[in-house]
């Protein structure tokens, strides 16, 4: 028992008697330097903020920066309250390029949660500063004060602005103020511009943590999550006539389709709202245009009137695919509209009708002149040419602007889905 006493008592002894090491570095050849404070808010989420340091530290005189310690753990950047001293948070140096002294940066980063609960305003831009200072737990030598500077803002960047363009083009600017300092390449000139490479995106992916999320174009590649907006293919008549600097009588007018007459009482600016498929022109009449006739397209269209107070002109019409066939035979011997009207028939349903019946006496003729089995080998064949027969009388009618293009298409289903039934199907008489 005794030896084990006297043992512990001597690991004591030797424990005691061997000298405690501390950390010693020098100070600076010159004063710390913080040469630019930047900040940026709404970055990963609405409220948050980040400070963008730029820092130098000297030993350029004294030959090499300390071998003892890198500057990650002899250094340290501290974003300051507004009352000079509470201290917020503080980051070190990323260790990198000789030891992480020389010129570098610090990103301090507080989450939305944490700018509510330090009060920050950019109101206070003034008020905050940023300490670069010494670690007070080494030796410094030569003077035992651990060195430090004090630097304000220099500029900070509103809510709501294009944080990541900003955070993009601070990052790419200091990534070639760095490239001349370290002498390595950071950028390199890509199809898409200066990007980082890959020592750029290195250094600053690990001292701007989520950089690829707050500024992807910063690099060279990434993923991006495409959004597909749906594509509405629908046309509808639409069409309304509103004051903007002018005063016309009734405004908002809702337009009807063809010409409408606009009484104009004041002259000035005037916008026409239309809807998909909705096109026309807005001309002079007493009222001077400007510029009439003016195109009118899908949106808002602006059009400016001049004196003499008077009527303008807005003519507007549904345009689609039918209209524009439909267009195509106005005036034509095909243009059938006059003899709709004595029937009391809309101009594509008249036409329409007459169709159908002229493609079944062409498909009735055909079959009669062609069921012979001495020209077309049976009727069986004869009837299956027929169903052919009216499926192109279907398609010539469409072309011709003669049958509505919605009926035509339900027909041609029905009788197409027919005639591949009885073609390739069913060997039977029709």
């Amino acid at each position: 028992m005794k030896k084990i006493l006297l043992s512990i008592l001597l690991a004591l002894l030797m424990l005691l008697a061997v000298p405690i090491i501390a950390l010693a570095i020098a100070q600076p050849d010159e004063l710390l330097s913080v040469n630019a404070v930047y900040v940026y808010e709404d970055l990963l989420e609405d409220g948050d903020c980040g400070v963008f340091i730029d820092y130098f530290i000297d030993y350029i005189a004294s030959g090499n920066p300390p071998t003892g310690e890198v500057a990650s753990e002899a250094y340290m950047a501290v974003f300051v309250d507004t009352d000079g001293v509470t201290q917020l948070k503080s980051v070190a140096p990323y260790v990198f390029q000789n030891s992480g002294y020389g010129r570098g940066v610090i990103w301090i980063y507080f989450s939305a949660a944490e700018v509510t609960t330090h009060g920050i305003n950019r109101a206070d831009e003034a008020l905050y500063e940023v300490w670069f200072v010494g670690n007070p737990t080494l030796v410094w030598t030569v003077d035992p004060v651990p060195p430090k500077t004090i630097a304000g803002i220099d500029y900070w960047q509103p809510a709501g602005s294009s944080s990541s363009t900003l955070m993009t083009l601070r990052v790419l600017s200091y990534a070639d103020i760095l490239e001349l300092a370290w002498t390595m390449d950071l950028l390199a000139e890509t199809p898409l511009g200066h990007r980082l490479t890959a020592l750029g995106e290195s250094y600053f992916m690990n001292v701007i943590p989520n950089l690829r999320t707050i500024a992807p174009s910063c690099f060279s590649s990434g993923e991006f999550d495409p959004v597909i907006e749906p594509i509405d293919y629908d046309t509808n008549f639409g069409a309304t006539f509103t004051n903007l600097g002018g005063t016309a009588v009734g405004s908002p007018i809702t337009l009807v389709e063809g010409a409408n007459t606009i009484d104009v009482t004041t002259v000035g600016t005037f916008t026409i709202e239309l809807l998909k498929g909705t096109e026309g022109t807005a001309e002079t009449d007493v009222c001077v245009v400007t510029g009439s006739p003016v195109t009118l397209r899908y949106g808002t269209n602006t059009i400016t009137t001049t004196a003499p107070i008077g009527d303008i002109t807005v003519t507007v019409n549904l345009v689609n695919t039918q209209t524009g066939i439909t267009d195509t035979i106005a005036g034509t011997g095909f243009d059938v509209s006059e003899a709709a009207a004595l029937f009391g028939m809309s101009t594509i349903l008249f036409p329409g009708v007459i169709w159908l019946l002229v493609s079944i006496l062409v498909c009735w003729g055909f079959y009669q002149g062609t069921s012979r089995p001495s020209r077309y080998g049976s009727p069986a064949t004869s009837g299956k040419l027929t169903l052919l027969i009216f499926d192109i009388c279907i398609i010539g009618g469409t072309v011709l602007g003669l049958l509505h293009i919605l009926v035509a298409v339900l027909l041609f289903i029905c009788f197409g889905a027919v005639t591949g039934y009885v073609l390739f199907f069913r060997h039977a008489n029709v």
